[in-house]
This record gives structure tokens, C-alpha cells and sequence, in this order.
């Protein structure tokens, strides 16, 4: 079990440095450093940034683990720290997964006290030849005033068989607070 959660799993990295929007401040950048693994049965994210912006230093981590049994009820678990964006929660995910990437069920939230959510999430990975892309889609609702989106499509062209560049595009709405990002980076396959 040990082997396969780090089997086939990617190391990824970027930098960026931008200048401030604030003449009198320091330039901008951030740090990221991200592992990751997609199979069928068996997902996580590890991600960690570091940034500074306007002058004001964050740290922003993600971790997010799924496991899909033979029976395709997955288990999961979300913990979001976005210092940058002031989101913060964790989620316990249950539900069913179906045959063609969509799955559906139940989040228990923990921010300031716990929330019963409406879960549904889209997952589709393709591969052609040297490319691969990558949709995720998820929604997860108390149907009233608890709602959260939460959108990623990625490609990556890999260059041998271990290294890839990659193009990012994310977007992250919580409760009025949303996140967007757009990447390019250089990713590493253990």
C-alpha cells in the first residue's frame, strides 16, 4: 500500500516574481511546491506556497486525500489554509463514485462548527501520446448559504518520461471569497 501512494506520483515546482502593484514595495513573488497523484482509486494533493504580496508575507496549504474502494464508495478528506485569500476549512467526503469520473455524496465541514454539504464532483484524466489533460470539477452546498466551487483543468506535455511542463488554470469560491490562478511550470515524475 505504502509503494502504491507514491508510485506514479509527481513532483512539481514553480516560481514566479512579478512587480508590486505598489512602487514602494518589494517585488512579488511565490514559491510553490506540489505532490501529486491522480489514478482511479487513489488521488491526493500536497501543496505548499510561499508568497508575498504588497509586501505582506503568506504561507498557503492544501491537502487533499481520496480513496476509492472496489465497491467505488470513496473517502476523503480536504484541508484548506489560504493564508493569501482567508480561506481556511476542512472536510470529510464520503459518497459513491460512478463509472464515467462523476461522483456524488456527503462533506462534513469544520470551519467555526460543522455543516452537512451536498457533494458533487466531475474527474476526468486523458492521456494522448505525450500529453495529458487533467478536468476537475467540484460542488460542495448546504443549498443555502454554505457554498463552495472549486475548478481545475491543467495540461501537461511531457518532454521524457519523467519531466513535463505544465499550464494551470484554478479557480476556488468559498462563501464570497474566490481564489483564481493561472501557472506554467516544470514538473518532475518519481
Amino acid at each position: 500500500m505504502f509503494k502504491e501512494l507514491f508510485l506514479s506520483a509527481v513532483i512539481s515546482g514553480s516560481v514566479i516574481i512579478k512587480s508590486s502593484n505598489d512602487n514602494t514595495k518589494a517585488h512579488d513573488y511565490e514559491y510553490m511546491f506540489k505532490l501529486e497523484k491522480n489514478e482511479d482509486n487513489i488521488s491526493y494533493l500536497i501543496k505548499r506556497d510561499w508568497e508575498r504580496e504588497l509586501g505582506n508575507k503568506f504561507i498557503d496549504n492544501i491537502f487533499r486525500f481520496n480513496y476509492v474502494t472496489p465497491r467505488k464508495i470513496y473517502y476523503g478528506i480536504d484541508v484548506i489554509d489560504k493564508e493569501s485569500k482567508e480561506i481556511d476549512y476542512k472536510t470529510l467526503n464520503i459518497g459513491y463514485k460512478y463509472d464515467f469520473g462523476m461522483q456524488s455524496g456527503i462533506s462534513i465541514k469544520e470551519e467555526n462548527e460543522i455543516t452537512y454539504l451536498a457533494n458533487l464532483s466531475y474527474n476526468k484524466k486523458i492521456i494522448s501520446n505525450t500529453s495529458e489533460y487533467l478536468i476537475q470539477l467540484s460542488v460542495k452546498s448546504d443549498l443555502e448559504d454554505d457554498n463552495m466551487y472549486d475548478v481545475k483543468a491543467e495540461f501537461k506535455k511531457w518532454l521524457s518520461q519523467r519531466v513535463n511542463i505544465f499550464l494551470l488554470y484554478k479557480h476556488i469560491y468559498i462563501n464570497k471569497k474566490e481564489d483564481y490562478q493561472f501557472k506554467i511550470g516544470l514538473g518532475f515524475k518519481l
